[in-house]
């Protein structure tokens, strides 16, 4: 395995990723071999999964972000009210490293399962006032200074890439990503700011495309998204 660690680090660095079928080839070694390294690899830390069977080097750090002290209590006591709802609570700052223009937003949104939207918005609303359900775009721009305090509640679609982060549920960046493009609250990012998120997304961050794909199909954007991509990389 050492001699072959050397030339699977040497393979990806030159072809920028690395699969079993293209080890099984340089190699000489069988499809199961080939595997066998990656995994072990990738469990020593010489190597990142960054989709289905691909790996690459880790020049890149892993998206953290640390939720503020009141997007914990908010999600805590949301989970304490309605322990069987899904809830993804998150600070609007978690995306200030991969903007340009750098727009003030804080914001805490709230995301919960679709028929858990109403209940989820009157009951914070019994505790502040600024609290709003589904924004559109031009509701957000005429009436939402981000640069404010204020909640925005809305449906978490099923199956969207989420991760655990001091013990409340978060969006990846591969979620935010295709959020960004989507989502009408977001609206205010997009244009050329588009392209500059994904580039310094692509550029900081280890980006699990399989998952961003996935979601962005899921999204109904996965064209879109695929064509950032490429335009970023």
């Amino acid at each position: 395995m050492n001699g072959s660690r050397r030339q699977i680090m040497d393979y990806a660095k030159t072809h920028g990723s690395v699969k079993a079928a293209g080890l099984t080839a340089a190699l000489g070694v069988k499809p199961t071999t080939a595997r066998q390294y990656l995994c072990t690899l990738a469990r020593e830390g010489f190597l990142v999964r960054v989709g289905q069977g691909e790996y690459a080097l880790p020049r890149k750090q892993a998206f953290q972000f640390t939720p503020s002290e009141k997007a914990k209590i908010i999600y805590n006591g949301l989970k304490a009210e309605l322990p069987f709802t899904d809830f993804c609570v998150y600070d609007g700052r978690i995306l200030s490293s991969i903007q340009h223009h750098l727009s003030i937003n804080n914001a805490i949104y709230i995301e919960t399962n679709r028929d858990a939207v109403e209940s989820v918005f009157i009951r914070m609303r019994e505790k502040q006032k600024d609290v709003y359900r589904q924004p559109d775009a031009a509701f957000v721009n005429d009436y939402i200074d981000l640069r404010e305090p204020c909640i925005i509640v809305k449906p978490l679609i099923t199956e969207s890439p989420l991760a655990d982060v001091e013990g409340i549920r978060v969006p990846t960046l591969e979620k935010l990503l295709v959020d960004t493009q989507k989502d009408a609250d977001f609206d205010y990012l997009r244009g050329t700011e588009s392209l500059y998120i994904f580039q310094m997304a692509f550029e900081l961050y280890t980006i699990n495309t399989q998952r961003l794909l996935r979601y962005a199909k899921r999204r109904g954007i996965g064209q879109e998204i695929n064509d950032l991509i490429n335009q970023a990389i």
